[in-house]
């Protein structure tokens, strides 16, 4: 309501009902015609007026909304492209998986998925979705296509198995350097794979192959466990410091073979 100084709210209220009744009087007045034109003309300029004052907000609302749409549109072909990419990967997997199964020798393998990962004393393990339901037992070797990933650590579950990996510093591979034929003990030491009690005399190279030698008995021999990536002599003048990469990618499993015969690969 408009304000008015000084004047009581009574008499502001009487002042504005005289004003509307001089103004509904002032029309009455005028003709017909003119009155229509009058009421006319006025609507057709306040609606001029908000067209022109308020059009804007009305375009921006409909760049918004078509934004909205453009990006959703976009996001559902990024999703898209994701998808077959991912498809893409897991067909390459699929192949490759497929290819080891039909090349190897006498050896029954078992095939799993990783279904969970290990954090705090369990780092160096996974989960996989094969157990005694699948002729699965303790101490069986754990392979992918790529090489030696680890063995089934402690009795498995039905359906499910606790795959202890190489970079657990508890396990020790009995190994061999393909080219040379030196053996050794792969571990990991420190967070790194290393061929253990190699003397500074044996004949040991950057990118020499290193496979199970067979000893212990719980590898059987050739299972492929990684690369020579450097040599060093130890500072006690007797052995030498080899660090081995492994062949299988230990943190980043997703399908796996468990050896459930003792066959040769």
């Amino acid at each position: 309501m408009p304000r008015f100084p000084g004047i009581p709210r009574s008499r502001r209220e009487e002042l504005i009902l005289v004003g509307l009744l001089l103004f509904g009087a002032l029309l009455a007045a005028v003709p017909r015609p003119a009155t229509t034109r009058f009421a006319h003309d006025l609507l057709a300029g306040g609606n001029a007026f908000l067209l022109q004052a308020f059009g804007w907000a009305f375009d921006l609302g409909a760049d918004a909304r078509e934004n909205v749409e453009l990006r959703r549109e976009v996001m559902e072909l990024r999703l898209a492209l994701s998808d077959l990419e991912e498809t893409r990967r897991q067909n390459t997997r699929l192949r490759q998986l497929l290819d080891f199964t039909q090349s190897r020798g006498t050896a029954i393998l078992t095939g799993a998925e990783v279904i969970g990962r290990g954090d705090g004393r369990q780092a160096f393990a996974v989960t996989v979705s094969a157990g005694t339901a699948d002729s699965v037992s303790y101490n069986m070797p754990v392979v992918t296509a790529d090489g030696l990933v680890g063995r089934i650590d402690r009795e498995p579950g039905r359906h499910t198995a606790i795959v202890s990996l190489l970079s657990d510093p508890s396990n020790a591979v009995a190994a061999i350097i393909e080219r040379s034929r030196v053996q050794g003990v792969f571990q990991f030491v420190n967070g790194e794979g290393r061929l253990l009690h190699v003397l500074q005399a044996a004949d040991v190279q950057p990118g020499d192959r290193v496979r199970s030698s067979g000893l212990g008995g719980i590898y059987p021999e050739g299972l492929m466990i990684g690369s020579v990536v450097s040599v060093e002599d130890d500072p006690d003048g007797v052995t030498r410091r080899v660090v081995i990469e492994p062949a299988a990618a230990l943190d980043r499993l997703e399908e796996v073979f468990i050896l459930t015969s003792g066959g040769r690969l």
